[in-house]
């Protein structure tokens, strides 16, 4: 650029003769060659001076990450470097996430028939930290003398809040409130109730976690006829994820009536199931329920769940666990 501008100095308009006209286009050409020379010679100094200036525009946005990379975790000594961290967090040991699901609840009572109960279930996770469910059943109870009854069951609403939150441990609170809104008597409780809950998780291992709900209900107005509801619930489980998107959950839960009969109720269930894709889980929960009174019930569940990927997704295992049964 300097050497164009001293080439445009000489005015046009200027008159020379023939002769000196040549000699000034030579000089001219001369003195062009001369200062581009000395601007070459300028840059490529500046160029040692400042190595930065070498570098080109393209190859420094390549040179960055495309996405955020975790901090590396401290040193342990001076001079020494721990490896470099993973691009993503480590699982937590319970997650919380959006799903829809269908199941099928169903109860041989022995000698007092059957209750089954076809179940529309809905999680909303509105972050990672909080979520909220609804089931509404759709119940249907049959009795040995023939009574049929069908409708709609108790609705139940779960709220979720995840406390604690480590890739090897985990707290949950929440409570489940119950309601009243069976059609027959037959297919609900007749009481409103409200459940608080706590849930803990210890991750032992890559594949495997254990767990512990505590749980208490509390029933409040609903049918005056119908007797009140007290009852805790201890329920220890685990969950233990196998090759190709498969788990099993053995768990157990004993349910203490602080009014009525029987005293202790033992449920125990052994989960199955497995990831069909990305969006679709099944699983199966074959049981059996014991009282203090010596009746015995037979159980099982079965459940097709559609999940929504949009949200960080850990392997949604254990339907009856994060999600909570």
């Amino acid at each position: 650029m300097q050497a164009h501008r001293v080439a445009q100095a000489c005015p046009a308009s200027r008159t020379i003769s023939p002769c000196c006209r040549r000699r000034r286009r030579a000089a001219s050409s001369a003195a062009v060659g001369l200062l581009a020379l000395c601007s070459a010679s300028t840059g490529a100094a500046a160029d040692r001076v400042d190595p930065a200036r070498r570098a080109d525009v393209a190859a420094l946005a390549s040179a960055q990450p495309g996405r955020p990379v975790a901090p590396a975790p401290p040193r342990r000594g001076p001079g020494r470097r721990d490896a470099a961290a993973p691009r993503t967090q480590a699982t937590a040991a319970a997650n919380l996430s959006t799903f829809i699901e269908l199941r099928d609840d169903y109860v041989s009572r022995g000698s007092s028939g059957f209750f089954n109960a076809a179940v529309l279930r809905g999680d909303y996770a509105f972050n990672r930290s909080f979520s909220l469910r609804a089931d509404v059943p759709l119940a249907y109870a049959g009795g040995l003398e023939g009574q049929r009854d069908v409708g709609l069951g108790d609705i139940l609403i779960r709220p979720l809040v995840r406390a604690i939150a480590t890739p090897r441990f985990a707290l949950v609170l929440g409570s489940d409130l119950v309601l009243d809104s069976a059609a027959r008597r037959a297919l609900g409780s007749g009481k409103n109730q409200v459940a608080p809950l706590v849930q803990a998780y210890v991750r032992v291992a890559r594949p495997a976690r254990l767990g512990l709900q505590l749980q208490h209900a509390v029933s409040f107005g609903g049918d005056p006829r119908r007797n009140d509801i007290q009852t805790s619930v201890v329920r220890p489980f685990a969950i233990i994820e196998l090759p190709r998107g498969f788990w099993v959950g053995p768990d157990q839960s004993f349910q203490f009536n602080h009014r009525g009969a029987p005293r202790v109720v033992s449920t125990s269930v052994l989960e199955v199931g497995a990831e069909l894709s990305d969006r679709v889980q099944v699983y199966v929960d074959p049981g059996i329920q014991v009282d203090s009174r010596g009746a015995v019930d037979w159980l099982v569940t079965v459940a097709v769940r559609w999940a929504f990927p949009q949200r960080a997704r850990g392997r949604a295992v254990a339907a009856g666990t994060a999600a909570g049964e």
